[in-house]
């Protein structure tokens, strides 16, 4: 590394240009210099939560085509709602044994090779998916694609969580949790035109066009730590914002500054601390009771979500008689919903519950309740009415979605929050458990009014495990 003292933002950001390896790169030697700490620090969270926003919408794209080409594929190939059902079920829980896998590979492998890795599989078996016509192979895909899209979350909770405090949590990763709701409503609006219009193969193929491009753009902007950039802790950098200077042993040397063994500002030594990455899951994770009650809590939001995501275009054409352009657009207004009702239950936690987020989860699924019975219950011809009342359950369900993230990362610390995130997503996505395959034969043997019941159950039975953890909130870090 050069000696040079110049200040040059070439300088500054050339401890990124280090070849990506599975490995998480190591802290670097090189110093950003203390006057030009904060700006360098406010340019790399910027950019890592926009690329991070981007490429997980992306990842949405290419995980839900089915759900919107589901009433032209169906038909086109002879297969019943009680297959697609099987269909949901072995992607989900699939999506959701991947998700634990990579929350624990988060913690302690590179977020940028994992990230490109799982979409770019998932890019391959979008373009499959369109070739494909026998059921045993469309099946054995979604499986693959489950697989690959559950290496999406966890690394990007890496990241944010160690460039976001938790004072900050809420507001910044409401911004990031409006990612899946963009490639939702992409997909909802454009695979409906596409499928309606072109065929329903295009509503896999186009995507797959989209998430390569993507693929590119990970690997061009991703990072990890701000350690391995030459920078202090997020804690640190917040401190120096204030006006505070930096602990005596962090203090930043010229650029170029040479060590026999790279220190990033604000790492964690582990033979100072005493803990082992695996310690700290193991105290912080697996042993954290807080953390499996929010996750058997995510379980149940997830069967209100899942249901409406894999099946409304289904409901609305079969029961509320409209078309599945129609159908899509009402979906696009669950998901824009749900847009605001994360943003809105983040800022909510760090403004007035002070970073506790099971009272918001609480008041979230209660209204929820309150929209499913009214959606199910509705005798309305106007589609703007069943479009209000997904947009109510959207709102209210993906606010505790997104809590539940949040919530889980706070308790298990940055140090150990892939993982938490990781075991929270197979709750979650054991789910399908019961919006897949039971969906599909309770609609397809007793009717929508069964599964319809069966949701709302999920939405009131949500509450309880949120009301255990009123008081969780983060450990100071």
């Amino acid at each position: 590394m050069t000696s040079s003292t110049e200040d040059s933002w070439t300088t500054r950001l050339s401890p990124a240009d280090v070849p990506a390896t599975l490995a998480p790169p190591p802290a670097t030697a090189y110093r950003v210099p203390p006057a030009q700490m904060t700006e360098t620090f406010a340019y790399w969270r910027s950019r890592l939560l926009w690329s991070t926003y981007v490429g997980y919408a992306v990842f949405y794209i290419l995980r839900n085509p089915l759900q919107i080409a589901l009433p032209v594929m169906g038909p086109a190939l002879n297969i019943n709602n009680s297959v697609f059902g099987i269909f949901f079920t072995i992607n989900g829980l699939a999506y959701g044994f991947a998700k634990l896998i990579s929350g624990i590979a988060a913690d302690r492998y590179n977020p940028r090779v994992l990230l490109v890795a799982g979409l770019g599989i998932s890019v391959v078996t979008n373009l499959l998916l369109g070739l494909s016509t026998s059921v045993m192979v469309l099946g054995s895909l979604f499986v693959v694609n489950g697989l690959a899209q559950g290496c999406g979350f966890p690394p990007c909770a890496r990241v944010l969580s160690y460039w976001f405090a938790p004072r900050e949590r809420g507001r910044y990763w409401g911004i990031f949790n409006t990612s899946h709701q963009l490639g939702q409503m992409a997909i909802v609006m454009g695979g409906a035109i596409l499928a309606s219009q072109l065929g329903w193969r295009y509503a896999f193929w186009v995507p797959a066009a989209i998430g390569l491009f993507c693929c590119l753009m990970l690997w061009n902007r991703v990072r990890d730590t701000p350690a391995s950039l030459g920078l202090p802790s997020v804690e640190d950098y917040h401190l120096v914002r204030e006006g505070g200077a930096l602990p005596e042993g962090e203090k930043a040397g010229p650029i170029g500054y040479a060590s026999l063994e790279a220190q990033g500002l604000g790492a964690v030594h582990e033979e100072e601390e005493g803990e082992s990455t695996s310690d700290i899951v193991r105290k912080r994770v697996w042993r954290n009771p807080a953390v499996w009650t929010v996750c058997l809590g995510n379980f149940f939001v997830y069967v209100v979500r899942g249901s409406f995501l894999s099946w409304a275009p289904a409901y609305l054409t079969a029961v509320k008689h409209v078309s599945l352009v129609t159908a899509g657009g009402l979906t696009f207004m669950f998901e824009l919903a749900g847009l605001a009702g994360c943003l809105v239950s983040g800022w909510v936690t760090d403004r007035f519950l002070g970073g506790r987020r099971g009272p918001a989860c609480v008041i979230w699924m209660a209204m929820c309740s309150v929209f499913v019975f009214a959606f199910w219950k509705s005798t309305s011809t106007n589609p703007f009415v069943y479009g209000s009342l997904l947009a109510g359950i959207g709102f209210s369900v993906y606010g505790p979605q997104f809590l539940v993230g949040v919530m889980v990362a706070d308790l298990a610390t940055k140090r150990a929050a892939g993982t938490a995130v990781g075991l929270s997503g197979i709750f979650g996505y054991a789910s399908p458990l019961l919006t897949g395959a039971l969906i599909g034969y309770l609609s397809s043997n007793y009717g929508w009014d069964a599964a319809m019941k069966m949701i709302l159950a999920g939405s009131i039975l949500a509450c309880i495990p949120f009301i255990l953890t009123w008081n969780a909130k983060a450990p100071e870090e």
